[in-house]
């Protein structure tokens, strides 16, 4: 038992540190195009590329742990993830930035479908939700997190020692994964079995539903910090100080997701989704009639408690519908949504806040209306 504490641990904490990268650049665009003379929008497009080659990682190395074993594909991936993330730091133009930004993406995409893959594998039934809500939170409170470490780094030492610490974290990650995470027989596919898993989850209604939801959660999160730091900035003259401030009380609601297996236990997966739906659209729409930076930043909470409450009931809902191709339906999950948080940045940049906001309003109550038909369609049996 003792054991499995510290593979939780490790799961957990490797989780939240590998999906921090996503949201590293969001504070420091302006920093990364002074120090290699390009535009602010080839810097946010540099993050795009992150994030679209970290979700083709995610889809690629989730049917790979089934044919050379989970452990080492999440050793070798953090291994990987050491050079890429250092070769981030001495990006020198705009080529240099995109390869450099895109291999280390590529290379982080190597732990999230692997871990949950692993988790419903080491883990005793009883304690499966419990790591995964975890792991899930983890996940969330690296949308803060991220932002806040890119940004204190930057502050005090540049922007390259953001991807040095970075660095380091994951060779700490690497060696404590090769003593700490017991090996599990390798469980192999054939190239038949794997389309065939594809495609039985597009032919599933309830789970096409689940992935067109889950596209426009981590979009809808990266496109609203996005546009709140250029907003504010543009708009209110807010330093990096203010917005640091702003992104740490948005902390709060990241807690919510410790208690959502208490949701999902008391009002069903399906229900604790539409919850986390609806108070979305009811934050957004109540920042819409007034963006003060206080204002912005009070709302802030109920958002990122509502996308809190949406990751680990979405999840759920997923592996539940995926039944035994669920590996892969995790694996498609996790693709979906980073494909989703790639293009969050060029939505927010092209966009002015507040039409931002209205498209995200609409997001929102679409996914409402897909939700309610997810509840008829997983009555009616088609899961």
């Amino acid at each position: 038992m003792k054991h499995l504490f510290l593979v939780a641990f490790l799961l957990i904490i490797t989780g939240l540190f590998v999906a921090a990268n996503i949201y590293t650049f969001i504070p420091i665009y302006q920093s990364i195009s002074e120090s290699i003379h390009i535009s602010i929008e080839k810097a946010v497009l540099g993050g795009s590329i992150f994030s679209f080659f970290y979700a083709i990682g995610l889809l690629t190395f989730g049917p790979l742990s089934e044919r050379v074993g989970r452990k080492k594909v999440i050793v070798y991936g953090l291994f990987l993830s050491i050079v890429t993330t250092g070769l981030v730091s001495f990006s020198f133009n705009e080529a240099s930035l995109y390869v450099f930004r895109g291999l280390q993406g590529f290379a982080l995409g190597s732990f999230a479908p692997v871990a949950f893959a692993y988790t419903f594998e080491i883990f005793p039934v009883r304690h499966q939700t419990l790591v995964l809500a975890l792991i899930n939170s983890g996940f969330l409170i690296a949308g803060i997190l991220g932002q806040l470490m890119s940004s204190s780094i930057t502050y005090f030492y540049g922007w390259e020692n953001v991807f040095y610490c970075f660095a380091g974290i994951y060779l700490v990650l690497f060696i404590g994964s090769l003593f700490i995470y017991p090996s599990l027989p390798v469980t192999k596919k054939d190239d038949a079995s794997l389309l065939q898993d594809f495609y039985k989850i597009v032919r599933n209604p309830a789970l096409v539903i689940c992935y067109f939801i889950t596209f426009s959660i981590l979009l809808s999160f990266v496109a609203f910090y996005d546009g709140i730091g250029q907003y504010l900035n543009e708009q209110h003259g807010a330093d990096e100080q203010t917005l640091f401030k702003i992104r740490a009380i948005g902390l709060i609601g990241a807690s919510l997701s410790l208690f959502t297996g208490k949701f999902v236990q008391r009002f069903g997966d399906r229900r604790t989704l539409l919850i986390g739906l609806i108070l979305a659209t009811k934050s957004l729409i109540f920042l819409f009639m007034s963006q003060t930076p206080g204002l912005i930043a009070i709302l802030s909470v109920p958002f990122v408690a509502s996308i809190s409450l949406l990751f680990p009931s979405i999840i759920s809902l997923v592996g539940k519908l995926g039944e035994h191709a669920r590996g892969s339906a995790i694996s498609l999950y996790s693709f979906t949504l980073l494909t989703g948080a790639s293009l969050g940045p060029i939505i927010a940049s092209t966009l002015d806040f507040p039409i931002l906001l209205v498209m995200l309003i609409g997001v929102f109550i679409f996914n409402i209306a897909m939700g309610l038909r997810l509840k008829f369609s997983y009555e009616k049996g088609y899961h």
